[in-house]
């Protein structure tokens, strides 16, 4: 055997000696030496503040579009196309003529009603003093006070049909495209035109039965479309929550308002929408590292001074809302407040309990700080 290896050989089984003989070591009574009491061992652990932030629960949907009131616009006579007086997607006001029909026939349908109507009135005048002489009978009367009120009716009717044969615009708004030309003859079922009111915007969409008892009217939501630059979210406000829930999709109808839309928001659009449910002002906030599991509950452990030192006491708290890396907590036990100081990671794979020393440290990844949950719709 070289005298190398006999070397390395002679070593090795020194050192395996050794290892033997102080595994069996013994005190001077003869007894095994006690184990080390984990209680002298100083823990390191990292450490922060208990934080305080105001905290938004969302939830992410898909909603369309809407203009704020549209209407389509179709004669409520039949009728020839005199006139036009709109241009394809400008603005038009309320009460301004789009479309003027043919009234020839009509007015003179009511030229000559009227003509009637005022023979009606003389005869009916002339009925009334012979009636006082006796010299017609009170059913004659009756009779010309019944046609006097019937051409009286008719002329209003004529009016009426008159008034019709101007379509207008119903409110403030956008005028869309038309198919139709002067000269086309339209009846009731002839889309002239639409009317879109884009001063502001609806919002429509499904919420799950489960997000309701946090949502009221008023609450806000943030969205984009497909058009919008990066990063770029338009702000609205929800005015209807429907009463009932759809039994098919056990979701309910929800309706937002957007004021000032940009230009590029067009009715009919998808939107993905972030709509936020409620909003905790001042939450306590830690990480979600810093939450230890227990049979007794969820405990927080917060390194207190003791003899020029620290140790490990266990704080019980209850969990709420949960953001990315962190959780909303609230005390049940000893007070917790901002800025006192936690254990904030390590806590489920670290041996710590109650008195034990911990030395705080600095964490080595500190969590960002999100403004909102991260539900999102399954």
């Amino acid at each position: 055997m070289p005298a190398k290896h006999a070397a390395g050989t002679f070593l090795g089984m020194m050192a395996a000696g050794l290892l033997l003989s102080s595994c069996g070591k013994k005190d001077v009574t003869g007894k095994a030496a006690p184990a080390p009491n984990p209680m002298d061992r100083e823990q390191p652990v990292e450490v922060m503040e208990v934080s305080l932030k105001t905290l938004q629960e969302t939830v992410s949907l898909v909603g369309s579009i809407a203009a704020n009131e549209s209407a389509e616009l179709r004669p409520e006579i039949p009728g020839v196309i005199e006139s036009i007086h709109f241009q394809e997607g400008q603005p038009v006001k309320q009460g301004d003529v789009l479309v003027k029909l043919d009234t020839r026939e009509l007015g003179a349908q009511l030229a000559e009603t009227r003509a009637g109507f005022v023979l009606a009135g003389r005869n009916l005048d002339r009925n009334r003093l012979l009636l006082e002489d006796a010299a017609v009978s009170r059913l004659e009367v009756d009779a010309a006070t019944a046609e006097y009120d019937r051409l009286k009716a008719a002329i209003e009717l004529l009016e009426v049909r008159l008034a019709k044969s101007a379509i207008v615009a119903p409110f403030d708004g956008i005028a869309g495209g038309r198919t139709l030309s002067v000269g086309d003859y339209v009846s009731p079922q002839s889309l002239i035109t639409t009317v879109d009111d884009l001063g502001r915007l609806k919002v429509e969409m499904e919420v799950p039965e489960r997000y309701l008892p946090n949502l009221l009217p008023g609450a806000s939501f943030a969205m984009r479309v497909a058009t919008s630059a990066p990063g770029e979210q338009v702000k609205g406000e929800v005015y209807f929550v429907a009463p009932r829930i759809n039994e098919t999709t056990r979701a309910t109808q929800v309706k937002g308002h957007v004021n000032d839309p940009p230009p590029y928001l067009k009715p009919g659009m998808f939107a993905n929408i972030t709509l936020v449910l409620r909003t905790i002002e001042d939450a306590l906030v830690v990480p979600e590292t810093a939450i230890l599991s227990t049979p007794r509950g969820n405990v927080l452990v917060t390194p207190q001074e003791k003899d020029g030192g620290f140790v490990a006491a266990f704080t019980p708290v209850k969990t709420g809302l949960r953001i990315p890396g962190y959780v909303q907590i609230t005390p049940v036990g000893p007070p917790v407040k901002a800025g006192d100081k936690i254990v904030s990671a390590g806590v489920g794979g670290l041996i710590l309990f109650p008195g034990m020393k911990l030395k705080p440290v600095e964490p080595v990844v500190t969590p960002g700080m999100p403004g909102q949950t991260d539900r999102r719709l399954e």
